[in-house]
């Protein structure tokens, strides 16, 4: 091959890549609010104290199910039956993420400062009361740095590394109950304290959750499986800002209804995992004694997708930003 050829080759491969990731396009961001019917920003100082700002990024889902077995209604027994998959994303560099984290922040910050408002500093946050009490081992100042494993399987956790938040330690939740919930409602009460006082500016925290896989399995689907005595899973892949993101402002939360879809970012694939269950209708005669055996039967299936970086990464940056600016704006409404 020519040099002139394998040029015009690049150029060319470099053209239908731009194209790809031009292709991507955000459905329609649906902002709702949670919080007083009446509420407004008006009385309030045109400054944002940044909490927290996490962005989560899922990589990997398992999904699982299980019928028990027992006695059959007309007679006979059925063993259990359990079923499970697990679907992994494959070609992120996780240092990319923690780069675009730091990139959505940024524009987040300038979008803030566009509407009239200004970032006070996290310490008057920080030196608030409400997080004096054991303060050394209930909370922490720290920026993120660099990828970390987030709350839940397959989800890597990450903070702009520019910036310090007030964060919860994890310790938190050996005090009562079920860890994550209790460390949740910790932080929750604690930022209702804060909110609750009069401050020099608005509370504000930030929650994210970028989704790959999803259940796809109907409740439908999910009821005739339980009566026919079997377990069933099925997952799929979409990319999309998921409706659990979050952003508050005082005693007003806003989301997106249904979440932010981005359209061409991952091929669409469908993955599940069924197990019937054994069933003994006779059994087996013993004599004085009749026999029912059955054996519990699991089905585990684990599949591996391919992902384009480039377009993942695109993708992630339209989705949150439009999330990101259809809050602010949401907010900025009711504060001017």
């Amino acid at each position: 091959m020519t040099m002139k050829k394998k040029i015009c080759l690049a150029l060319l491969v470099s053209v239908f890549t731009s194209l790809s990731l031009f292709s991507q396009t955000v459905e329609d961001v649906n902002i709702k609010k949670l919080g007083p019917a009446n509420l407004n920003y008006r009385k309030e100082a045109k400054r944002i104290a940044i909490a927290d700002f996490q962005v989560n990024y899922q990589t990997a889902l398992t999904l699982e199910d299980e019928k028990k077995g027992g006695k059959m209604w007309r007679g006979g027994i059925k063993g259990d039956a359990k079923a499970s998959i697990t679907v992994v994303l494959d070609g992120l560099n996780p240092d990319d993420l923690q780069t675009l984290t730091d990139q959505l922040y940024a524009e987040y910050v300038a979008d803030l400062k566009a509407q009239g408002f200004e970032i006070a500093p996290i310490e008057e946050l920080w030196n608030n009361k409400a997080y004096d009490k054991n303060r050394e081992d209930r909370w922490e100042l720290k920026a993120g740095n660099g990828p970390e494993q987030g709350k839940e399987f397959g989800v890597i956790l990450t903070r702009p590394s520019t910036q310090k938040f007030v964060v919860a330690r994890r310790t938190v939740d050996k005090e009562k109950g079920s860890p994550l919930s209790a460390l949740a409602d910790y932080e929750t009460s604690t930022e209702n304290k804060v909110i609750n006082q009069k401050t020099g500016y608005i509370f504000n925290k930030v929650v994210l959750d970028v989704i790959v896989f999803e259940n796809s399995q109907s409740e439908l689907s999910r009821t005739l499986n339980r009566h026919a005595g079997s377990a069933q899973v099925k997952a799929e892949t979409t990319f999309k800002i998921s409706e659990s993101s979050t952003n508050r402002f005082g005693m007003g939360t806003f989301f997106s209804k249904g979440g932010v879809e981005v359209a061409d970012v991952m091929e669409r694939q469908k993955f599940e995992a069924g197990q019937n269950a054994d069933t003994d209708r006779l059994g087996t005669d013993m004599g004085v004694l009749r026999v029912w055996r059955v054996e519990d039967r699991e089905k585990a299936n684990f599949a591996t997708v391919k992902c384009d970086p480039a377009l993942y990464l695109k993708g992630a940056e339209l989705g949150v930003g439009a999330f990101l600016r259809g809050t602010v704006q949401a907010m900025a409404d009711k504060a001017n």
